[in-house]
């Protein structure tokens, strides 16, 4: 080999080995997600009832958010704001598209609007290669579908629930292709494994893998020994169902950090754990103390949710965080530990602030940053400081100190008129852009407040 060749090729391996070595630094990024969890069901939110250990290694080795929030109070309208990074009232995502279905409205019209990027659309440019297994609930015809919306890798269902047991009919399907249910097993561990194998085969580059559990939403199919276990020990069989479906679900989330250990990954991949919306307390019997309200509800019980965060090295273990933050904030912390400039035009309209510049920085500690929700039939809140103010139909306005009254009992309206007229006042200016609702027509009550 002549001495020039030998430089030239001596000169790319080492821009190879130099752009490999910059694309392991980046971090992988596992998002687990549980449906209809009540806010006190994990024993990293004090609960006496139901251990979550691998769940609750998530806070123990990174943060716990005190005061995290979704963007919306169900399903649908939470994961579209999780996922694209914007308020979903702003493209008219505001309920759960059945009720679309319940009009008759063509399929191709019901799903999140293709217009918005999701997180796999600015991911993968930067390296990434992304999977979503489990629950999707954005869409159920074609361009709807998780592989054409930033996912290369998608198994699980698209619809809002699914069947746990495997003698029941489940619609499961692994890149578009209808799979036979009767071969998978019992849901939640199908989802725990093939997280699993998510994980080992994308090993060697960076990869953000969204783990959306269905448990505990309903239908209440518990595994029979776990059900007899936790009916023992709770003596309600109710909540036992819902104990038993937060157990399993945590005993998976145990795989995903075996294997991640097992594979040299924890020490670079960054994990999230949150819920979708407030417990389910009437179906699903999820237990939301100590908050007024539950699933679809703009009080604190249909919204604020249990959340941690780790990342090591990063993040110092057991950090308390009580700064207000939302789902939407994950998105432009993920682009920051990818290498991506916030400051670019193409992240422009991303609503979130970076949570580990947030938690590590006394100086970007904003407090008061206003939050808002909306959703259909006009009701909606927002959250400044220590203040909420809730609007419902037809009602006058509520405002709580949610510091000193965390379970929304004493409304403030007629003592703190400053506080509630700006924010009120606030609030109708940030309503005033939205567009009307999708998936159904507008009723008087419905139309927006000019």
């Amino acid at each position: 080999m002549s001495s020039k060749l030998f430089h030239i090729v001596f000169i790319s391996c080492c821009i190879l080995i130099f752009n490999c070595s910059l694309a392991q630094q980046k971090p992988n990024i596992v998002f687990i997600l549980s449906d209809d969890a009540g806010y006190a069901d994990f024993s990293f939110q004090s609960s006496r009832l139901i251990p979550t250990p691998n769940i609750d290694r998530v806070a123990k080795e990174g943060v716990k958010f005190t005061n995290g929030y979704v963007t919306g109070a169900v399903c649908s309208p939470s994961r579209a704001g999780l996922l694209t990074g914007v308020y979903q009232a702003k493209f008219g995502h505001t309920t759960n598209f059945i009720q679309g279905v319940k009009y008759n409205l063509p399929l191709d019209s019901l799903g999140l609007p293709t217009k918005q990027k999701l997180v796999g659309d600015y991911l993968k440019p930067l390296g990434y290669t992304t999977g979503i297994v489990g629950k999707w609930h954005l869409g159920l015809s074609a361009p709807f579908h998780p592989n054409k919306r930033g996912f290369d890798y998608f198994w699980g269902f698209l619809w809002g629930s699914s069947a746990y047991d495997v003698t029941k009919k489940r619609f499961i399907e692994e890149n578009g292709n209808q799979l036979d249910a009767s071969t998978i097993p019992y849901t939640t561990d199908a989802i725990g494994d093939k997280s699993v194998e998510f994980i080992k085969a994308n090993k060697d580059k960076p990869f953000y893998l969204y783990v959306s559990f269905n448990a505990p939403h309903t239908p209440m199919q518990a595994k029979p020994e776990l059900l007899e276990r936790f009916t023992k020990e709770l003596n309600n069989r109710n909540r036992a169902l819902n104990a038993a479906l937060t157990y399993n679900m945590d005993e998976n989330v145990g795989k995903i950090y075996r294997a991640l250990e097992q594979l040299n990954l924890l020490e670079n991949t960054i994990i999230v754990f949150t819920n979708d919306n407030g417990g389910q307390v009437e179906h699903s019997f999820a237990d939301n103390y100590p908050l007024r309200g539950m699933k679809s509800d703009v009080y604190e019980g249909g919204i604020r949710v249990p959340m941690a965060m780790s990342w090591k090295g990063k993040i110092q273990p057991g950090t308390v965080f009580e700064i207000p933050v939302t789902t939407l904030d994950f998105l432009p912390t993920f682009l920051t530990a990818a290498g991506a400039k916030l400051k670019d035009s193409v992240y422009a309209r991303l609503e979130g602030r970076n949570l580990i510049r947030m938690i590590n920085s006394p100086t970007d500690k904003d407090y008061n940053r206003s939050l808002f929700w909306y959703v259909n039939t006009n009701r909606g809140c927002m959250r400044k400081g220590d203040f909420k103010m809730v609007f419902l139909p037809n009602q006058q306005p509520q405002l709580y100190n949610l510091k000193n009254d965390i379970s929304e009992t004493k409304d403030l309206l007629g003592t703190e008129i400053i506080i509630s007229d700006a924010m009120t006042k606030e609030y109708m200016r940030w309503k005033k852009q939205l567009p009307p609702f999708k998936w159904y027509p507008i009723r008087k009550t419905d139309k927006q407040e000019e």
